[in-house]
């Protein structure tokens, strides 16, 4: 009798973890899909290109390849592995904020406002104080916010 428990709740155990494997997967899969144009992608520093790259997206993008490995390790040492590893949100919402310049509607603005904030709080809250980059990540965050809230 004890076995059967033990096996009946191993089983739903496992049950309970294929659904929800079966839920959460997609969601982190389609998490990040920012696909910057080629003149964005033009005007991104370096640090944002290697980064990109190195992403699912990028990865599969016409840009794959097209940055030296000494441009990726040279910004990992300059940002930090741990800002590096989260510097692409970043990078996204330098352009939402530059897309959101020339939106054609309020609405249009705001959404492309709040793409910036939240991908750049994002990457706020996994970098690192000590990072060079800190500064810069947290004035644009403090961009956002203000350019999303003075919309109409």
């Amino acid at each position: 009798m004890k076995r059967r428990l033990q096996s009946g709740r191993v089983v739903r155990g496992i049950l309970v973890a294929a659904v929800m494997s079966g839920i959460l997967l997609p969601l982190g899969a389609s998490a990040y899909s920012f696909k910057p144009t080629p003149s964005e992608w033009a005007m991104w520093p370096d640090f944002c290109k290697a980064r990109y790259v190195q992403t699912s997206v990028g990865r599969k993008s016409p840009y794959h390849g097209t940055v030296p490995a000494a441009t990726t390790q040279a910004a990992k040492a300059r940002l930090g592995n741990d800002a590096f590893t989260h510097v692409h949100h970043y990078c996204a919402s330098l352009i939402y904020m530059q897309r959101a310049g020339v939106a054609r509607s309020a609405q249009e603005r705001k959404r492309l406002l709040g793409q910036a904030e939240g991908d750049c709080n994002y990457s706020l809250k996994r970098t690192p104080p000590t990072s060079l980059i800190y500064r810069e990540v947290a004035n644009q965050c403090q961009t956002a916010t203000a350019a999303r809230s003075a919309v109409l």
